[in-house]
């Protein structure tokens, strides 16, 4: 069966071996039909008034019986005389040898004893007639010739036209344009051929599609990379030069100023160095260090290290009792980062007196955890796209609270280098909440 068109197939040996039987039985058939029906070959008749005859040897004297008999076989040009003890009782023609020139006399004998009975059957040598004997020979060669003319264009239709629109097909993709046609076939070989032909021009198009896009994102990405560095750049320069120049001319706006410097210098830093996680990531040049670790501890380590930030904003920042044996197998360096980009993201986009907090329990297989803030939350529309490389939604994700849009996206490529995973949602209080799970040993 063909998998991709569902028509039923058969291999090219098959199809070639039906040819042969065809070329053969047809022609033998439809000459044997002509030759009996239409030129009349009389062995047919001539066997079966044999048998007719031997079978009724009782009835040879039944008038009812000889007339049927006469009757069946004269069609046939066959006519017969029974004899019995030497005295012809019946005969079915009065001059059978003068009812054509061709006839054959042979003698049969029924029964040698008692009484003797014997028949002589006169019956046409070639049937009906030598005269049409030329028919049987042009028939076979007509029949044989049709025959390989029914043969050749099945073979030019199921074969040779697909073959050929391959080729084409192979010439246009040369040329790029990937739409054509291939006629089906059943031959097997040919169908396999072309629907393997017809998956690698689906590929292709696929192939270049993806490309295009990729191409599309590479563009863009370093469009928002060139604007996210050049900002911050720029700032520095301007606040360096004025600081040259002597704009800021009192201890105070020298202050100020450096201040502003070292900010600007400090986000450049972040772009730079989200900017190198994400390559490293992105093209497997930092696969991760796996060993055995605490995940509930390394959140607890890691929220101690942000509470400071977070009380700078005057955003509470709670964890959750954790459970025991929190353990995975993964690189604990990558593994902050990850959960550092979420706490980070969390506390930049919760208002003051606002509440960020983390849970984390165990499963059977996986390690989970979840980070709710109660910030403005993710639009519905922005949820499908809050991890592609860049992207900021109009009110998660701005370019006013600082970052190149790669910290989720760092975050995720992490969980997943772990064979975990991160989602986003929005939380039922309206903050959002990031949720990932990690898998945990066998045997723990």
């Amino acid at each position: 069966m063909n998998g991709k068109t569902g028509r039923r197939t058969l291999p090219i040996r098959k199809w070639l071996a039906l040819a042969l039987i065809a070329l053969v039985v047809v022609p033998i058939c439809i000459t044997g039909g002509v030759a009996f029906h239409v030129v009349g070959i009389g062995g047919n008749g001539q066997t079966a008034a044999i048998a007719e005859i031997h079978a009724n040897a009782d009835r040879w004297h039944d008038p009812q019986w000889q007339e049927a008999t006469r009757a069946k076989f004269a069609g046939r040009s066959v006519d017969f005389d029974l004899i019995e003890n030497g005295t012809t009782i019946y005969r079915s023609s009065d001059n059978p040898l003068n009812s054509n020139s061709g006839k054959l006399v042979r003698e049969f004998i029924v029964s040698p004893a008692n009484p003797r009975q014997t028949f002589i059957l006169y019956t046409n040598e070639y049937g009906g007639g030598r005269a049409n004997f030329w028919i049987i020979p042009l028939v076979g060669l007509s029949t044989l010739i049709l025959t390989l003319a029914v043969i050749a264009w099945l073979l030019g239709r199921t074969v040779l036209r697909p073959l050929a629109a391959t080729g084409e097909a192979a010439r246009s993709i040369a040329e790029g344009n990937l739409e054509f046609d291939i006629p089906s076939s059943r031959v097997r070989e040919v169908a396999e051929v072309n629907d393997a032909f017809g998956a690698m021009s689906e590929a292709l198009r696929e192939s270049l599609s993806e490309q295009a896009e990729v191409e599309q994102e590479r563009r863009i990405f370093i469009s928002a990379i060139v604007h996210d560095l050049r900002t911050p750049i720029f700032a520095l320069r301007g606040y360096l030069e004025g600081l040259m120049t002597g704009v800021a001319d009192t201890p105070e706006k020298r202050v100020r100023y450096v201040e502003i410097a070292q900010d600007k210098a400090a986000a450049l830093e972040r772009l730079i160095t989200d900017l190198f996680e994400f390559t490293r990531l992105e093209y497997l040049e930092q696969a991760p260090n796996r060993e055995l670790l605490d995940f509930g501890v390394l959140l607890t380590q890691l929220a101690d290290s942000l509470r400071p930030q977070a009380e700078a904003k005057e955003v509470r920042l709670t964890v959750a009792p954790l459970p025991d044996n929190g353990t995975v197998f993964g690189d604990a360096h990558l593994l902050s980062r990850a959960a550092e980009n979420l706490l980070v993201n969390a506390i930049r986009h919760t208002p003051s007196g606002g509440h960020v907090w983390i849970e984390c329990r165990v499963e059977p297989l996986w390690v989970r955890f979840s980070i709710f803030d109660t910030g403005s939350g993710i639009p519905e529309a922005d949820l499908p796209r809050i991890f592609n490389p860049l992207f900021r939604g109009e009110q998660s994700r701005n370019r006013r609270t600082g970052g190149v849009g790669l910290g989720l996206t760092i975050a995720r490529r992490i969980m997943q280098a772990h064979e975990g995973d991160l989602t986003a949602d929005t939380h039922s209080s309206g903050g959002a909440v990031f949720s990932g799970t990690l898998p945990r040993p066998k045997g723990t």
